[in-house]
């Protein structure tokens, strides 16, 4: 399927009719497909995130053939089996084209003159998004950064030969034995997002994928688990967490760029989300509703990262008074 869709009932619905929806379709155009060649390769792709054994940034060549989609670094080559993906999303972003050196310039041109060049040193890149399951079942997201004359070609392998998703994502079970249950570990559940929203896939996509990261780097949360994950160490993670956004405001980098201090309040990224914080049993410990934004002089898509931190302090804050609870 191709394009996104935030209500979290038909999200999650997805999952498990894709391939009830597609096989009358899908299956003789596969059968017909695997015989033919692989397409050109697309050069010049970052992967911004989320792809298995690639570090975030990298960039390579992403190729497609009837079974994978395929991304080639200097270092290695991974492949997305295509019967494991669920969703293909397309968006966009501004992003500034002198990096680091071209802000600095900002900074030291006087009377203004760097405000103007911050306004014509952006450009639009596309985003490819890549939902998918691993063979074990678990969640994961890719985001790919492309030029936007790649994107339709990129587009193009999925139309005429579409997800075809034939593993439902497993939900998170409450039969787990409290003898069972993992101390300090956590499971992520997929994003949500209300269809008023508008939350766009790329950000859902960084947000897990950022979660996730953050979370495997706290010292103090010995194992994370991800969405679909049908493991016993899986089911019996001690917190779940789920996220669900409410409402967006994408901002525009060459605005914020182009206005100086004015940027931080003209041009934000603002993401309204419901956090739910719950133990194995599903009571839940935090149920808040919450806010961030980003208005500092880099891409809209920073956001994610900066929501990151806040959904594992809130963790962190609620597990701490969980456990003088259990003390006294």
């Amino acid at each position: 399927m191709i394009g996104s869709s935030n209500t979290p009932s038909s999200h999650l619905a997805r999952y498990a009719t894709t391939l009830v929806l597609l096989a009358g379709s899908s299956l003789s155009a596969h059968a017909a497909d695997t015989h033919s060649e692989p397409s050109e390769p697309i050069h010049s792709v970052k992967a911004l995130i989320g792809v298995p054994g690639i570090a975030p940034g990298t960039e390579g060549t992403l190729s497609f053939d009837p079974r994978n989609l395929r991304f080639t670094s200097d270092q290695r080559t991974t492949e997305i089996a295509r019967n494991r993906i669920i969703e293909i999303s397309s968006g966009d972003e501004r992003v500034e084209t002198g990096g680091k050196a071209g802000r600095v310039a900002r900074v030291v041109i006087p009377y203004g003159g760097g405000l103007a060049l911050g306004a014509m040193t952006h450009k639009k890149v596309g985003l490819l998004t890549v939902e998918f399951t691993d063979v074990s079942g678990d969640y994961h997201g890719a985001v790919f950064v492309l030029s936007t004359r790649d994107m339709d070609a990129a587009l193009d392998q999925f139309e005429t030969q579409p997800p075809t998703h034939d593993t439902p994502i497993a939900a998170s079970s409450a039969a787990c034995p409290a003898s069972n249950i993992q101390p300090n570990s956590v499971r992520v559940e997929v994003i949500g997002a209300d269809l008023q929203s508008a939350f766009p896939a790329e950000d859902r996509v960084l947000l897990y994928e950022h979660l996730v990261q953050q979370l495997q780097s706290e010292k103090t949360i010995f194992s994370v688990y991800r969405a679909g994950d049908s493991t016993r160490q899986g089911r019996c993670a001690e917190f779940t967490i789920a996220v669900q956004a409410t409402a967006f405001t994408k901002g525009d980098q060459a605005v914020r760029a182009s206005v100086g201090p004015l940027g931080h309040f003209v041009g934000t990224t603002r993401l309204k989300y419901h956090l739910t914080v719950s133990t194995q049993d599903g009571t839940p410990i935090v149920s808040e509703d919450m806010k961030k934004s980003e208005g500092s002089d880099t891409d809209s898509l920073n956001v994610t990262r900066a929501i990151g931190k806040s959904v594992v302090k809130s963790l962190k804050k609620s597990r701490t008074q969980l456990r003088k609870t259990q003390v006294a």
